[in-house]
């Protein structure tokens, strides 16, 4: 079993309103992912000038999964709050403490997840053994099922997504274009796979018309590439466009800051970007390259069974 950090911002995410609304949650884990098992135990640190330190153990319940929808970041797992730590190692006791204030994690640490070494994490609970307070699972009562039976559905379809987007970037370059026209057509537009490469690298045509009042011709380029779209390719496709058109460049990649900010630039005609995780996140909403089931899901009747 190892140790691990994880990192709350007050600012963007309550972990107190967590803990009470039910006994588990997610968290965003972009590094170390590789290392991160089940079982292994979780210092939840919350940062900020109002009373820094750590609240709450936690137990991790799942691997890394990918999760594209999500604003904190494509990479999650589950944890479930185990204890609470009253009160709190804040953070003048920490980097206070002869055998944890060498430890950079205490010192000014910004970052999601971090692992903590053997040592550390021996004394940390020799300093929190005492003061861990067990969390009250009735206090979720009707919710642990639910929450159960939600994370469970959310795992598979992440899982689904992930093996979607695998499937899009083995696509060879002509299969991404022509599967960037399904995608389109999807959409409602009227798309013409041109596949030339001596205009800008435009690789299709699209036009949205508007109940036959105004339609938008709109050139694309489809790049499926492993490494960030940069800036230049933004300028590139521009200076490919007519007066009146619009651009987009669709990638099984994301998108250089440099490349987002060009392409919303003012006074220049505006390109539009979709990159991987959106790309998938659309496909998976309507049903392109996955099939949509129900499931059924029975609850207890209690009052039916006692006659009422």
């Amino acid at each position: 079993m190892a140790d691990w950090i994880f990192q709350a911002n007050p600012k963007r995410y309550d972990v107190h309103a967590a803990v009470a609304r039910s006994p588990q949650d997610w968290w965003n884990t972009p590094r170390y992912r590789d290392r991160i098992a089940l079982n292994d135990r979780v210092w939840l640190q919350i940062v900020g000038p109002d009373r820094p330190g750590i609240y709450y153990l936690a137990t991790i319940v799942s691997l890394p999964y990918e999760s594209p929808e999500n604003e904190f970041g494509p990479w999650h797992t589950d944890v479930r709050w185990d204890y609470r730590i009253d009160p709190p190692l804040d953070r003048l006791e920490l980097v206070g403490d002869p055998a944890l204030q060498s430890f950079w994690a205490f010192r000014g640490f910004q970052g999601s997840n971090v692992p903590v070494p053997e040592e550390i994490a021996s004394r940390l609970m020799v300093l929190a053994r005492p003061r861990l307070v067990g969390l009250d699972s009735e206090q979720h009562s009707g919710v642990a099922e639910e929450l159960e039976v939600g994370v469970a559905i959310e795992r598979h379809n992440a899982v689904v997504r992930q093996k979607l987007r695998q499937a899009i970037i083995a696509l060879d370059p002509t299969d991404f274009e022509l599967f960037v026209v399904r995608v389109l057509t999807e959409l409602g537009f009227e798309v013409e796979h041109t596949g030339r490469t001596n205009d800008g690298g435009v690789d299709a045509e699209a036009v949205l018309s508007l109940e036959g009042l105004t339609s938008v011709l709109t050139k694309v380029q489809a790049k499926r590439w492993s490494h960030s779209v940069p800036g230049r390719v933004v300028r590139e496709l521009r200076g490919a466009l007519r007066v009146d058109e619009r651009g987009l460049i669709v990638t099984t990649a994301e998108f250089t800051s440099e490349a987002v900010r060009e392409a919303a630039a003012e006074g220049k005609a505006k390109i539009g970007l979709l990159g991987g995780n959106a790309l998938v996140r659309l496909c998976a909403e309507r049903g392109i390259g996955v099939d949509r089931r129900q499931v059924t899901l029975l609850e207890l009747s209690a009052g039916e069974l006692a006659g009422q």
